[in-house]
């Protein structure tokens, strides 16, 4: 092959070489980026932007394991693959094993078992190297947007860089086979071809430009994906490689020394200190990232790498050689490996938000233990595990770790659905008992007090409201919601009946969504055909959407989306003969501007109106679902999680956690009768408190959904106010049959 033919060293491949000195601006640089992430977990009020942390690394590895394959090209000729890959396990996969099997033990000691299945799941990512795609492919699923953090999901970075370890040689390699075959071609072929680093670097220019374009452009059309994948991350490593092909003519200039060599490495120094500082405290998480902005940290961190660690003693680096930050700089791995688990298990051991204090123990215990870590797993494993053993050996290790890492996340999988079919055999009695849900506040209901302790855990399956029951399918022609398909027909009408039943529209976004428990047992209960199309984070009118969660949109393609959805969903319906339509949104968080100025609800009732207008031509009753109160940490999950054994534990003041909502204040004071508004208000708050838990059921699935629980025990009041409104004479609803019975 080409590639041995390249100038080397006359040494033997095997001849040990001198220790390199460490270079004190990188265990700098490592103590700022894992201080950053740690600090923004922490705090990240107070340092928003402190991810780009995980940018600084990126940079680092590029810039260290491209010197080291540069290196060994130099020297052998070639690159020494399974040697390369085993020395990577030995000095990652230790200390990562034990912190994310930790971790393990700590969520099924102390997180409810339905989220065992999932923290179980990216346990065996984490472990082979591809937590990234799984949060990739949950961030994308709007659905998923208020997953709980499991206690590896930090591990998506190292996915990333091993990632990049497992395809940078091979990719180095062919490039430099390329290059040298190239010159054979235009020249005669010199008896040992020099390493062709000028055109190394162009390519690796031109690899590191086309992934820049790519995150920028991913950036724009997908945050989340484009935040967790690989290729968005590449140029980054890129351009720590840049600097390693071009170290050489870098290190001439700066030793030739004088007062202006000086001038610019201080300043250097300086001038890359700031723009990390600089993305750190002023990025947040609307930041586009990683695509335009992540340019700031990484020239920052390439401008400190690029000028060494020689430094005037005004320089920021001369200030960094202190021995804490050198230490904290040596420990960088464990103390990201360890410090994330802890913020996730804490409130869970605490039964508590947390506290100054307890964030100060936090990482005062991640210190502590990266240093055990550190001298007992990491520095072992990379020195005296498999000590002298062939590369083979220790590869095969590394796949029967991950092997069993599998196993027993199986294992974990096959005990929480156990768990979860009792947890569901014991609801099921509760709920025949007659005081499930809402039931518990039906006046003269003998239910004791209807705020006590949950019978029902919150997260599990049969509590998501994003489900599909055995009488609904995905429509043949359907209405398309940003690319993908959002129109189900369901079915409940008697067989040989439909051709005669009711068609009601459910519609709006997610908090629409929320309500199908309820709609479809009532369908159920009176032989309704239901078509139901939602679309995520849109708010039904024809006006565009500028922010949602008080997160301003990047760009105008999701208010594009939502608006074409908006108006496709409008004609199809005006082209069904529908009888009625009910719609939810989430308006309070759904801003939109019209142009005009005016308040967004003033907005949103003017565009409400016209939406109205439109339905009603198409001689279908009308009729808007009141929002329900913003759960957020008060009234949420994690807050009933916590208090498991303390009624009414989780509440919050109606005046805190109810907003407006100005779509069914339109609806409910349209002069058109077709046209009314659902308030069911009463079944979360009683007197000014909104409670989490009511008739034994968590109220809320995440921050701001209802459980599929609470939305079943709803079903009755659902369809006493729809009497009341509509006029229709309704059965009794019908909960949906198990699936054993279908």
């Amino acid at each position: 092959m080409a590639s041995s033919a390249l100038q080397r060293d006359p040494q033997p491949a095997r001849t040990k070489r001198p220790k390199r000195p460490i270079r004190t601006d990188i265990q700098a640089l490592r103590a700022i980026a894992v201080g950053l992430v740690i600090l923004n977990h922490l705090w990240p009020e107070r340092l928003p932007g402190g991810y780009v942390g995980v940018d600084v690394f990126f940079v680092i590895s590029g810039f260290l394991i491209s010197s080291h394959l540069i290196s060994q090209l130099m020297r052998t000729g070639r690159i020494a693959f399974a040697d390369f890959y085993a020395r990577r396990a030995r000095r990652l996969l230790p200390a990562a094993l034990l912190v994310s099997l930790a971790a393990l033990a700590g969520a099924l000691l102390w997180l409810p078992a339905e989220r065992w299945p999932r923290i179980a799941s990216e346990t065996f990512a984490a472990t082979a190297y591809v937590e990234n795609w799984f949060l990739a492919a949950s961030a994308v699923d709007y659905s998923a947007q208020s997953n709980a953090a499991t206690t590896v999901q930090h591990y998506w970075s190292l996915s990333v860089e091993e990632q990049f370890y497992l395809l940078w040689p091979l990719l180095l390699l062919g490039l430099v086979y390329l290059l040298l075959r190239r010159r054979s071609q235009l020249t005669a072929p010199p008896a040992a071809p020099a390493f062709p680093r000028w055109g190394l670097l162009a390519a690796v220019s031109l690899i590191g430009a086309v992934s820049f374009a790519f995150a920028v452009w991913l950036t724009e059309a997908e945050r989340s994906l484009a935040y967790f994948h690989t290729g968005t991350r590449v140029w980054e490593f890129m351009a720590g490689a840049a600097v390693a092909l071009a170290a050489p003519a870098l290190s001439r200039w700066l030793s030739s020394g004088g007062t202006g060599v000086t001038l610019f490495r201080g300043a250097a120094h300086w001038l890359g200190i700031g723009m990390i500082g600089i993305s750190a405290l002023a990025f947040t998480a609307t930041t586009p990232f990683p695509g335009p902005w992540a340019a700031l940290p990484v020239t920052g961190t390439l401008l400190i790498i690029a000028t060494g660690d020689a430094a005037p003693r005004w320089s920021p680096l001369f200030l960094l050689r202190w021995r804490p930050v050198q230490w904290t700089g040596d420990l960088s791995y464990s103390l990201y490996l360890w410090h994330w688990p802890l913020i996730v298990l804490a409130p869970a051991v605490l039964s508590r938000d947390l506290r100054l204090r307890d964030r100060l123990i936090i990482l005062a215990l991640t210190v502590v233990l990266a240093a055990l870590t550190k001298y007992f797993v990491e520095d072992p494993g990379r020195t005296r595990l498999f000590r002298g053993a062939r590369p083979r050996r220790t590869l095969w290790a590394t796949a029967a770790s991950i092997v069993a890492i599998a196993l027993l996340a199986g294992g974990v999988h096959v005990a929480a659905q156990q768990i979860a079919a009792q947890t569901a055999r014991e609801a099921a009695q509760f709920e025949s008992g007659g005081c499930f849900g809402a039931a518990a506040l039906t006046p003269g209901a003998d239910c004791g007090d209807p705020f006590g302790v949950a019978q029902v855990p919150p997260r599990g399956d049969d509590n998501t409201p994003w489900f599909s029951p055995a009488e609904c399918v995905l429509a043949e022609q359907q209405i398309l919601a940003d690319g993908k398909p959002s129109l189900v027909e369901c079915d409940f009408a008697a067989p040989g009946a439909s051709a005669d039943a009711p068609l009601v529209w459910l519609v709006g976004d997610s908090h629409a969504e929320h309500w199908k428990a309820a709609v479809y047992d009532v369908a159920r209960g009176n032989g309704w055909r239901v078509n139901a199309s939602m679309q995520g984070g849109c708010p039904i009118v024809d006006v565009p959407r500028v922010a949602f969660k008080g997160t301003p949109d990047s760009n105008g393609a999701k208010a594009e989306a939502c608006r074409s959805w908006s108006a496709e969903l409008t004609e199809r319906i005006r082209a069904s003969d529908p009888d009625l339509i009910l719609v939810s949104t989430f308006t309070a968080q759904e801003t939109i501007d019209d142009g005009s100025g005016r308040p967004q609800d003033a907005q949103y009732a003017a565009a409400a109106e016209r939406l109205f207008s439109e339905w009603r031509a198409a001689g279908a009753s009308v009729v808007a679902i009141r929002d329900v109160p913003y759960a957020e940490t008060r009234l949420g999950p994690d807050c009933v999680e916590r208090a498991l054994d303390t009624p009414a534990a989780c509440t919050a003041p109606s005046a805190e956690v109810l907003p407006p909502d100005a779509f069914a204040a339109a609806a409910a004071a349209s002069p058109d009768a077709g046209v009314t508004a659902i308030d069911l208000t009463d079944r979360f708050c009683r007197e000014g408190t909104c409670h989490g838990v009511i008739g034994g059921v968590p109220v809320f699935y995440d921050s701001d959904h209802i459980s599929r629980s609470y939305a079943r025990s709803l079903a009755p009041a659902l369809a006493a106010a729809l009497e009341g409104q509509v006029g229709w004479a309704l059965r009794p609803p019908l909960a949906e049959a198990p699936a054993t019975e279908r």
